[in-house]
């Protein structure tokens, strides 16, 4: 008798599973992402779904974006690993479904599947888990599935399995959950595989931003004709906007790069060079890159000074140097740094590696915006204009009163939310 044979599709390459999170704001005074526990998730998840798996030859565990390299393409790098994932693990909580990049992630997916066709085929290729539980107000269809990790399990539904990571009285329901989770994943991987195929970029699946974007990535450097003399012209374009202050060991100039940390964050984002941003810098919040050879020039420190004049407390600069820059910038960024700090921006701060600008660049978003929150102008509320009563609906009564009709009787007003990770 011959010994069974594994009758698993084989797979060439690929991943178990894609992990989808909504980024937390860093709190004030922290300088990255505040999203340790996802990290701590990951890396549970992972090890379990490897305990139970039986991979074959390149296939890789999971992914989550704290993988993509430093100057990575961001949209391209995730739309590569949504192609290569066979399970989409998105972690539910208030604050992914006002996320359009962790919604982007997940259409993208979702246009994978629809693509492959079958019910039968992609059935459990997407597993959500219940992050951070829901205020009792706010409803998703999407919920009831991530519910179904651990309906017996009642403390899931009440605080979510972020809860559960966090605290040692919830570890035997953590493992519990994970076990479980990691048993689903590998479960659809090998039993049914999709296979790799081509996932949607973010772009072509989240809605276009507004015209009048929530921020601004603004810009000053020079231009690749504009440089001062001697100045090597690598990682400089047409336009400031375009500037790679680390040349070839980044994919995206640095603006887009900025401009993504934003929309991680849930805000639109627009890049512009400095001279073509001021209305936007006037009634949006900003992050302002700045070159410190632009002060290199003959005058340009007059010239600065009335540019940077009046700059709003919600533009927050960053001079952005390289350590490994042969030519050295230090005279330049004392200068520009003097030249901020006396048109009143008291709070510049500094960027001397590639690491250390993706390491400051989430805070610098959220500092500027809370800034704006705090100092921004002021939108007067206007009310809705009263319907024009019909004549056809008649009028009640004379002396009569109208009950209204409890269904339309509006809710109380909610509480506010909090602020928090993953709100």
């Amino acid at each position: 008798m011959s010994p069974p044979t594994d009758r698993r599709r084989p797979v060439a390459r690929g991943t178990y599973f894609f992990l989808s999170y909504a980024h937390s704001a860093p709190p004030p005074g922290a300088r990255a992402d505040a999203d340790v526990w996802v990290g701590q998730f990951f890396a549970d998840l992972s090890d379990e779904v490897r305990r139970q798996a039986r991979p074959v030859a390149g296939m890789r565990i999971g992914f989550f974006d704290q993988h993509i390299p430093l100057g990575a393409d961001w949209k391209a790098a995730l739309a590569e690993a949504l192609g290569d994932a066979e399970v989409f693990v998105p972690l539910y909580s208030p604050g992914y479904f006002s996320r359009p990049w962790a919604l982007g992630e997940q259409e993208s997916f979702r246009a994978r599947l629809t693509a492959a066709g079958s019910a039968r085929l992609t059935a459990g290729h997407l597993t959500p888990v219940l992050w951070i539980p829901f205020p009792p107000w706010e409803t998703h269809p999407e919920l009831d599935g991530a519910l179904d990790l651990g309906r017996d399990v009642p403390a899931y539904a009440e605080d979510g399995l972020r809860a559960f990571c966090m605290l040692a009285s919830y570890r035997a329901q953590y493992e519990l959950l994970l076990s479980r989770l990691a048993s689903r994943i590998v479960h659809t991987a090998e039993r049914r595989p999709l296979g790799p195929s081509r996932a949607p970029g973010l772009d072509e699946v989240v809605r276009p931003g507004p015209t009048d974007p929530d921020f601004v990535v603004a810009v000053l450097a020079p231009t690749r004709d504009h440089l001062p003399t001697d100045r090597d012209p690598a990682g400089y374009a047409a336009s400031g906007r375009l500037w790679r202050p680390y040349g070839r060991r980044q994919e995206l100039p640095a603006a887009e790069y900025a401009a993504s940390t934003a929309e991680r964050l849930g805000l639109s984002a627009r890049t512009a060079d400095f001279a073509q941003a001021a209305g936007l810098l006037d009634r949006r919040p900003a992050v302002l890159l700045v070159d410190p050879w632009i002060a290199a020039s003959p005058d340009a420190a007059v010239i600065l000074a009335g540019m940077v004049r009046g700059l709003r407390e919600w533009v927050v600069p960053l001079v952005v140097t390289d350590d490994d820059d042969n030519q050295d910038a230090s005279r330049w960024a004392t200068e520009v740094t003097q030249l901020l700090h006396d048109a009143g921006l008291p709070q510049v701060k500094r960027a001397c590696s590639m690491p250390e600008f993706v390491d400051l660049m989430p805070a610098l978003v959220t500092e500027a915006r809370r800034q704006f929150l705090k100092y921004g102008p002021v939108v007067p509320f206007e009310p809705p204009p009263e319907p024009v009563p019909s004549l056809r609906d008649g009028l009640p009564p004379a002396g009569s009163t109208v009950t209204p009709d409890p269904a339309s009787t509006p809710d109380d007003p909610a509480p506010m939310r909090p602020h928090g990770e993953n709100r």
